[in-house]
């Protein structure tokens, strides 16, 4: 019987399960409170809205596209939600969900309709986001009211010493997941970026499949701008600006293939928690913020090698 080679192609598939126990116990020896109950409850809060963004933005990457404005996405409905939520209550939050769609789909019509790439398109409109942030919050943070901070404190409360706000990120995945797997829709933006011609000879409406994607990643964004505003009690039009990198490195360390076509929302939550974890880790040794980032882009270009297919079987025409 041959035997099956082993290559680093081979090791993608484990990664982000290795990466994770790697990354738990390397900081459980170097600290042992790093698996505290209150730091792992801190985890999971950290990772909540991160979750929301990785997972919508995942939809855009399977297509083969990029969004490289969602995190100034999240900066700005962080904002809105922060200013206005004294005057909405919790309605906010599905307010915000209807301007990510909206946002989403401008972001989707313009890439399918005027046919620009994807990420020269959210280049461009990231800058209308940053503006929103800014414009809202000149000077920087605005905290929210001590009168309405009761009511916007049962994100952060906990049920059998779990954050309600990890539980509300668990459930939007696992909505993303059905959607990903068990609709027509789901299925049509994983056969977008496969193989966008052969889709459309298929008679698959593409268009329509990258401006869902689109969509369903704006809506993720904003949902998570909301839950950045729950969490710090503030509008802080600057949560976004580290968050892309952030949430494309954990897209990539979930087995996601930046050519699109091949991923999983679930795998995409476990590179969530792990870079979240290496963050955790880092502020918890007092490591200088300043190699953090380093230290992820480090990790994503690892993981877009593992990832990639190096005798070009990926390559694929578009």
């Amino acid at each position: 019987m041959k035997q099956k080679k082993f290559s680093l192609s081979n090791l993608s598939q484990y990664m982000v399960v290795i990466s994770i126990v790697l990354v738990f116990l390397v900081f459980t020896i170097l600290n042992p409170t790093f698996i505290s109950a209150y730091s792992l409850q801190n985890l999971l809060v950290e990772v909540s809205p991160l979750v929301l963004l990785a997972g919508g933005l995942s939809f855009i990457i399977f297509t083969g596209g990029i969004d490289l404005g969602s995190g100034a996405m999240v900066s700005a409905t962080c904002v809105i939600s922060g200013l206005y939520v004294s005057r909405f209550g919790n309605w906010i939050i599905p307010i915000m969900v209807v301007i990510g769609v909206f946002l989403g789909m401008l972001n989707g019509v313009i890439v399918t309709k005027l046919k620009i790439p994807s990420f020269i398109v959210t280049l461009c409109t990231q800058n209308l986001w940053a503006f929103i942030a800014l414009y809202f919050c000149p000077n920087g943070s605005v905290a929210v009211g001590m009168e309405y901070r009761k009511e916007i404190s049962w994100m952060t409360s906990k049920i059998a010493g779990i954050p309600i706000i990890f539980l509300f990120a668990v459930v939007v995945v696992i909505l993303l997941y059905i959607f990903q797997q068990y609709t027509p829709s789901g299925r049509a933006i994983f056969a977008v970026g496969a193989n966008i011609r052969s889709t459309r000879l298929a008679g698959v409406d593409t268009d329509k499949a990258q401006i869902m994607a689109f969509v369903v990643s704006g809506a993720c964004s904003s949902l998570a701008g909301a839950l950045y505003a729950y969490k710090q009690k503030s509008a802080v039009p600057t949560i976004g600006d580290a968050l892309t990198l952030s949430a494309i490195a954990s897209i990539a360390l979930g087995g996601t293939s930046m050519a699109g076509g091949r991923g999983s929302v679930l795998r995409t939550t476990i590179g969530v928690i792990t870079i979240t974890a290496i963050t955790s880790g880092l502020n918890m040794m007092g490591v200088d913020p300043l190699w953090k980032d380093i230290i992820i882009g480090v990790i994503l270009i690892v993981a877009v090698y593992l990832n990639s297919d190096t005798k070009g079987r990926d390559i694929i025409v578009k």
